[in-house]
């Protein structure tokens, strides 16, 4: 893709995949590129990472970021590698479809991307918004909407954790609204009940504030203790992450 100044783009990327492993010590890392540059941020540990606890279950991932390019002709890729424990012969192998999508945005539209500003320990149960992953837009029409892209990674502390992921919308009128299915899932749930899963929360939704705004949007996070334990199990958010708003103008 040949990009002009002001230029940013939407990347996606969906694949289906088959683990080998049954362990927690192993994961399979996986992103997307821009001329050899992750569009995860400095440190390049992946825009998805995924586990499993039983071998063989096909399961889909989904990547997408927000990516601001220097003028010119790039070209995207999606990488994968593995992370390993002791275990030999261990091996993801991709499946059925997989798709990459590049979107050309306006710059003048996007607000972002807003990365976070470095990793921070959740352990509380109540909604902690992650430094740095914010963003800010007024509308020129209460009718108008706000497109919002995030990714972030997740490290848990434990073998037995549960972590949730949401945005947060505050608003002069109509003060915080959590945008999540409800106040206390949020937008996604991270566990180590699911036999196979990704573990990097990543979301594209469309919000309709109903106001001019201003209308600052974070990302936040929570953790929920897991089986018989009295406390939860924290999670290490922000190595990387950001959070990117696209108005999108009604007439």
């Amino acid at each position: 893709m040949t990009t002009l100044p002001g230029d940013t783009i939407l990347a996606m990327a969906t694949m289906e995949y088959v683990a080998s492993w049954a362990s927690e010590l192993n994961r399979g890392r996986f992103t997307i590129v821009r001329d050899d540059v992750g569009l995860d941020g400095l440190h390049d540990r992946g825009l998805q990472s995924v586990r499993a606890l039983s071998p063989s279950l096909r399961r889909v991932m989904v990547m997408a970021a927000v990516d601001e390019p220097p003028p010119g002709p790039h070209i995207y890729r999606v990488r994968g590698a593995l992370t390993v424990g002791s275990e030999s012969g261990v091996s993801a192998s991709l499946q059925g479809d997989r798709q990459l999508t590049l979107i050309r945005l306006p710059g003048s539209l996007v607000r972002g991307p807003c990365h976070s500003d470095g990793a921070v320990t959740i352990d509380e149960q109540q909604w902690t918004e992650v430094p740095g992953m914010s963003t800010t837009v007024t509308l020129r029409r209460p009718r108008d909407r706000v497109l919002l892209v995030y990714h972030a990674d997740c490290h848990p502390a434990g073998f037995s954790y549960q972590a949730h992921f949401t945005i947060l919308r505050h608003s002069d009128v109509g003060g915080t609204s959590n945008l999540g299915l409800s106040a206390e899932f949020g937008l996604e749930r991270v566990s180590s009940d699911y036999a196979a899963s990704s573990e990097y929360p990543v979301g594209i939704l469309c919000d309709t504030p109903g106001s001019l705004g201003p209308h600052t949007y974070s990302f936040a996070a929570r953790v929920v203790n897991t089986g018989v334990s009295s406390d939860a199990t924290p999670v290490v958010v922000g190595y990387s992450g950001a959070i990117t708003a696209i108005i999108l103008p009604t007439r």
